[in-house]
């Protein structure tokens, strides 16, 4: 009976030590993810004279890592979703409307940091990328613009060879902003910029398979 408690206490031992996964392994993972979304504000294109609202959406996609140590990945990430464009205010009774929608496309290669061999692997990663932009409005085209993101999570082994991973993320895509100078009849200018910048926060959940 103790022959038996000492194995099973062995095999227990290993399964936890290698939960993380080791040097050399490559981990996938599916992913369905929620982007909750920024405001593309008058002049970040020219032919965005008001501001316009991506609106929260859902989005699938997967994660490519290779482990090369023990605590650290190199990660690749691709994803897409379909989220609204939509005017007006997201106040209480404030209304808004629905003018198109959007397709969004990430491509991202970053590193991930992990902490621990037990079961429960928290971890920070980040990265830098592409994201195209498509919208559907005639007015405006597809867009491919620089992006980068950084976040945290957790991975929840129930084998050496599956977890449920968790990821929260944000991330920033380079919009450029248009420069331009509004004037009245009088001649009265006043120079505006569009924002640079949108930032979408992503959650996510997978399921991690380790080769």
């Amino acid at each position: 009976m103790r022959r038996i408690l000492v194995t099973a206490a062995c095999v227990l031992a290993a399964a936890v030590a290698g939960a993380q996964g080791s040097t050399g392994t490559v981990e996938f993972t599916p992913t369905v993810g929620y982007w909750f979304g920024d405001v593309m504000a008058r002049g970040t294109s020219e032919e965005l004279d008001f501001d316009v609202t991506i609106d929260d959406a859902p989005q699938y996609g997967f994660r490519l890592a290779y482990r090369f140590t023990d605590n650290w990945a190199l990660e690749g990430f691709l994803s897409r979703g379909r989220a609204d464009l939509v005017t007006g205010s997201s106040d209480l009774f404030g209304g808004s409307n629905k003018i198109g929608t959007i397709d969004i496309t990430t491509g991202e290669l970053g590193f991930e940091a992990g902490f621990g061999h037990s079961r429960l692997v928290p971890f920070l990663a980040g990265g830098i990328g592409m994201t195209n932009l498509d919208p559907s409005l005639s007015s405006m085209s597809s867009e491919t613009r620089f992006t980068g993101n950084f976040g945290t999570g957790f991975k929840l082994f129930f084998t050496p060879q599956i977890a449920l991973r968790f990821d929260w993320r944000g991330h920033g895509v380079n919009m450029g902003g248009d420069h331009e100078d509004d004037c009245d009849w009088w001649d009265d200018c006043h120079h505006h910029n569009g924002d640079e910048w949108i930032y979408f926060t992503e959650v996510a959940l997978g399921l991690t398979f380790v080769f």
